[in-house]
């Protein structure tokens, strides 16, 4: 690429960050590493902004706690501090969980969780998220049978798996198995298959788990490439799980 057109887009990727309002880091990265920089900014702000999908959100979050790990909870704490109404207080609990704190993510939906949001879902999912983060498993479970009462008909994929997990850990483990079977049925990605498998087993049913674990396996082979790479993590698992299970000869 010539050298003049590296710093013509160098200019407009500044001049974006500018009138945007992005943070001002971007600047600094932008012309003291133009190729870097243009390429981080283009993954980070630019092409999440043009498909406004989740993964596109992931990305953008991925790449830039990587570049600033603390950016996030501080543009968020600062809307707060200016504003303390219920959707800057839900983005900047959504930081802190993001960021490891959830012991403050609770605080401050304790704050915005009052009054006409009191029962607003999001708001709720997050505040079982928080707890269940502390390990305070029992009232996680409080928060999100509040949830399904006031929201019966609320579908929420991540809500019902939160929902089996924290059946698991407060000993329901019979209830946790059929709330896990339902949530795998429907849930995007292999994640709620593992934690299936793995409750089937931690409950000593070893042949079930075995084949929930080989079917996950199998199913995603079938699975277009881009399923398997994005859920490499949980599908590993899944073969480690298999493989110390039929260690113990029970195949």
């Amino acid at each position: 690429m010539p050298v003049y057109l590296t710093y013509f887009i160098q200019i407009l990727l500044v001049i974006h960050v500018l009138k945007t309002g992005r943070d001002r880091y971007w600047i600094w990265l932008l012309l003291f590493l133009p190729l870097i920089g243009g390429v981080a900014y283009l993954v980070v702000e630019i092409i999440p902004e043009l498909s406004s999908g989740i993964r596109g959100q992931r990305t953008r979050r991925g790449v830039q706690n990587l570049l600033d790990p603390g950016a996030d909870v501080r543009t968020q704490a600062a809307a707060w501090e200016q504003s303390s109404n219920a959707d800057n207080g839900r983005h900047y609990a959504q930081a802190l969980l993001a960021a490891g704190r959830a012991a403050e993510a609770e605080e401050i939906l304790n704050q915005v969780l009052a009054g006409f949001f009191k029962t607003d879902p999001a708001l709720m999912l997050l505040k079982a998220q928080a707890l269940f983060k502390q390990a305070k498993w029992e009232p996680a479970l409080v928060m999100l049978e509040n949830l399904q009462q006031n929201h019966p008909k609320l579908h929420s994929p991540e809500g019902h798996l939160l929902y089996a997990r924290t059946l698991e850990q407060t000993g329901r483990i019979d209830d946790a198995i059929k709330e896990y079977r339902a949530v795998a049925g429907y849930y995007p990605g292999a994640e709620a298959r593992f934690l299936l498998g793995l409750a089937l087993k931690n409950s000593g049913q070893d042949h079930m788990a075995i084949e929930e674990f080989r079917n996950m396996i199998r199913d995603a082979e079938l699975a277009p490439a881009h399923f398997r790479k994005s859920e490499k993590h949980w599908l590993d698992l899944a073969a480690k799980e298999l493989n110390t299970i039929n260690g113990h000869d029970l195949i």
